[in-house]
């Protein structure tokens, strides 16, 4: 064996063989946390990756209600997750004392938990349960002064438990360094929170990989005071570097009950359109860089309505002036199993079979799903 080849065996020996070997060996697989809507799992063949996300955008864009989605989507994961391990180990006939172990430990933990730390203290309840959190299992902070050296100190202590799955932080420019607090308004400081958040991030990555977390920062543009419209945000350079996602979220249209783009007279106003835009994505093929999504005032992030203007974007649904139908692959029209003709006109009757028709929307969901999540 080559000196090489022994100086490798030793490292793998001593820190584990995933840390050293052929690009093959080492790629790192992300697991994901699906979002409500399917025009973001779209983006990323999937769901949202586990890993440091980042989302940017002008206030009331969408960022926080997605959060949500997200925290209540990673809560049904990660106990699904639990429930899986636990009937693998009692499943053991004979299992050893490591299994032993990691069952007892697992029946006393249970799932791991989700946190949001909120900063601005503006989380409502009920919007948070419309949009699928289970708030009294969330472990919700909400900062009463504390420097953001503190907050990060927190976040390091509950992240190296190995009990937390997903955390969010709403929002980075709101947090104060230690050094700012200290100090009056005429002093001068420098660094900002940048200086706290780039230590944070080198103590934090090893426990993402780790522990496999979802931590979500939730930013917002500056103003570009040199007049090229360039993207600006909070939080230095290293921050930006450490994300394997940033998305940049912009409000777009409000519509109202009938899904109609309303031009004026927001009043009216059923829920609005959400525009994302995909400026980092490290985790996985890069080639979708957009996607829109709506938000509805009643019922929170509208996956019927996502699910069907993304099924007329990939050809499942055909539009045609104000006419929607599924054909098949001859261009005839189908029916469903009451001897429907699968055909209506304007998008309100079309959401409004899908939803009082649970089987066939389920059956365009994962045909919805096998696009996503395909490759090519």
């Amino acid at each position: 064996m080559s000196k090489l080849n022994d100086i490798i065996s030793e490292i793998q020996k001593k820190h584990g063989k995933e840390i050293i070997g052929t690009l093959e060996e080492t790629t790192r697989e992300y697991a994901r946390i699906p979002f409500r809507t399917p025009s973001l799992s779209y983006l990323f063949r999937g769901g949202c990756p586990r890993t440091i996300v980042e989302l940017i955008g002008q206030p009331s864009s969408g960022k926080s209600t997605t959060c949500y989605s997200l925290c209540g989507e990673a809560q049904k994961v990660l106990q699904q997750e639990y429930e899986e391990e636990v009937a693998k180990l009692q499943e053991i006939a004979k299992p050893n004392k490591e299994e032993k172990e990691r069952l007892a430990y697992l029946l006393d933990r249970g799932p791991q938990k989700v946190i949001y730390l909120d900063h601005e203290f503006t989380s409502q309840p009920d919007w948070m349960r419309l949009n699928g959190v289970d708030v009294e299992s969330l472990i919700y902070i909400k900062p009463n002064g504390e420097s953001a050296e503190e907050l990060f100190q927190m976040l390091l202590d509950l992240a190296g438990t190995g009990e937390v799955g997903c955390i969010v932080l709403d929002s980075i420019p709101a947090m104060v360094s230690y050094q700012a607090q200290q100090k009056t308004m005429e002093e001068k400081t420098y660094g900002g929170i940048s200086a706290p958040l780039t230590v944070f991030c080198s103590k934090f990555m090893p426990l993402q990989r780790k522990y496999n977390i979802l931590f979500i920062g939730v930013n917002v543009p500056k103003q570009d005071m040199s007049g090229y419209n360039r993207l600006i945000t909070s939080g230095g350079n290293y921050w930006k570097h450490t994300c394997s996602v940033r998305l940049l979220f912009k409000k777009s249209d409000y519509y109202g009950e009938k899904y109609d783009t309303l031009k004026a007279h927001p009043e009216t106003a059923f829920g609005h359109y959400v525009e994302v835009e995909v400026i980092k994505n490290k985790s996985c093929k890069a080639d979708r860089r957009m996607c829109r999504f709506s938000i509805s005032f009643d019922r929170g992030i509208d996956s019927f309505l996502d699910t069907v203007n993304l099924s007329v974007m990939l050809g499942l649904i055909v539009k045609a002036g104000a006419w929607f139908s599924i054909i098949d692959d001859d261009g005839n029209l189908l029916t469903d199993s009451e001897g429907n003709n699968m055909k209506w006109q304007g998008l309100k009757n079309v959401i409004a079979y899908f939803e009082s028709h649970p089987v066939e929307y389920e059956e365009l969901r994962k045909k919805v799903d096998e696009i996503i999540t395909a490759e090519d």
